[in-house]
């Protein structure tokens, strides 16, 4: 789906990323994001519940997509978690895959081919071939854009955004479409006060929160809370004291080390429930997961929808648990299903209507004075809230 007209800047001429979402979604209110980041951080454990045939998974789709834009590239192996990933790039003939970055600037056709400019900047085909390498390997070439230029990095626009949720997160406040499409929020600094439970209720206007680290993945840190609760939570994520410090669950012991000033607190969503099959058709509060690239190429925006799926929680709303177990998913087999077409077409309607407006701010993001462009952000704590407004239509 081409979008023309929405920005694109003298930096980013073109730009390719493999990104994935989790979102929840219900029939009331539509899509709601919870989360936006690169791709190469996942594992798309779920792709083979989805009932597809080989030729048309995530990674498939993906070499499909690149291959429409430009059919050259290397592959680094070292740093990226997918190592389906990887063989699926690796499969074309016209894609290299060296073990390392050392391994990279060894490859004879890379060291000449990557020096030579494209005769159409503005035109991915006219590139020598993308470049997908972890951003801990290509950030140690401080001059990488200068050095490299005959090749189209994937991911290049979402690197100032890897690290750091609120960075991202903030995108959506700055639009108002986008605004819509996430749960209320706020960013919060780490000072408890006895108040500050009461304070985030307020203003987020709920009853059920989800708090999560700045700069974690897979789930590390990220908390689901009644209000009941959030206290004794807010003081231990703060403080690192009391009861909770003994916890060797993941979603506690991630905060023991985290070292961001703030911290992000959403409203909890809940999707329609799903009832899954091959587990006996319990119902589960589930979360969808969706692969997709965007592309900004000869000044127009693409959204390539790649697939999706459900992933779940290990424990179903009618069995025994807290209410963590039965609404925080675990991504690991075999707590997934496939979503249904019905579905699936209206999460993509509201997603390629909003997905080149949050692709077009991140080509535009400036940072700061005081942020580096590509470094882990701290900012100022500053506390922002999105209002909710139903999705029509859905």
């Amino acid at each position: 789906m081409a979008s023309p007209g929405i920005g694109g800047s003298e930096k980013y001429p073109v730009d390719l990323c493999y990104m994935v979402a989790d979102l929840k979604y219900n029939a009331r209110q539509g899509v709601k994001i919870c989360e936006i980041q690169q791709a190469s951080l996942s594992l798309f454990n779920g792709d083979t519940y989805r009932e597809l045939p080989e030729e048309v998974s995530i990674h498939k789709e993906l070499s499909h997509v690149l291959a429409s834009y430009n059919k050259k590239g290397w592959v680094v192996d070292e740093g990226i978690a997918d190592k389906k990933l990887i063989a699926a790039l690796a499969d074309s003939p016209s894609w290299r895959h060296p073990r390392d970055l050392i391994g990279l600037f060894s490859d004879e056709q890379f060291k000449t081919q990557s020096k030579l400019r494209p005769t159409d900047k503005n035109d991915l085909a006219s590139y020598q071939g993308f470049l997908y390498i972890s951003w801990s390997l290509l950030s140690v070439i401080y001059d990488f854009e200068d050095r490299i230029p005959g090749v189209a990095i994937i991911d290049k626009s979402s690197f100032p955004f890897w690290i750091d949720k609120y960075r991202m997160t903030r995108l959506f406040a700055e639009d108002e479409l986008l605004a819509t499409l996430k749960p209320k929020w706020g960013n919060y600094k780490k000072t408890y006060t006895k108040g500050l439970a009461a304070k985030i209720a307020r203003e987020l206007d709920c009853d059920t929160f989800v708090i999560k680290p700045r700069g974690n993945f897979m789930g590390k840190g990220v908390i689901i809370v009644r209000l009941s609760e959030l206290d004794t939570v807010l003081r231990y994520i703060i403080t690192k004291k009391g009861a909770l410090a003994e916890s060797k669950n993941s979603a506690y012991t991630a905060w023991r080390h985290d070292t961001f000033d703030s911290f992000v607190v959403e409203q909890f969503i809940a999707s329609d429930p799903i009832r899954i099959p091959h587990l006996d058709n319990k119902r589960y509060q589930p979360t969808m997961r969706v692969a997709f690239v965007l592309a900004y190429n000869n000044q127009k925006h693409d959204v390539h929808f790649l697939g999706e799926y459900w992933k779940t929680p290990h424990l179903s709303l009618d069995e025994s648990g807290n209410f963590m177990e039965k609404n925080k998913d675990i991504c690991e087999p075999p707590f997934y299903r496939s979503v249904d077409a019905k579905t699936s077409q209206k999460v993509h309607e509201q997603l390629r209507v909003a997905l080149p407006r949050l692709h077009s701010k991140m080509l535009q993001f400036s940072p700061s004075s005081s942020e580096d462009l590509y470094a882990p952000l701290r900012g100022e704590g500053v506390h922002m809230v999105v209002q909710e407004q139903p999705v029509s239509g859905t």
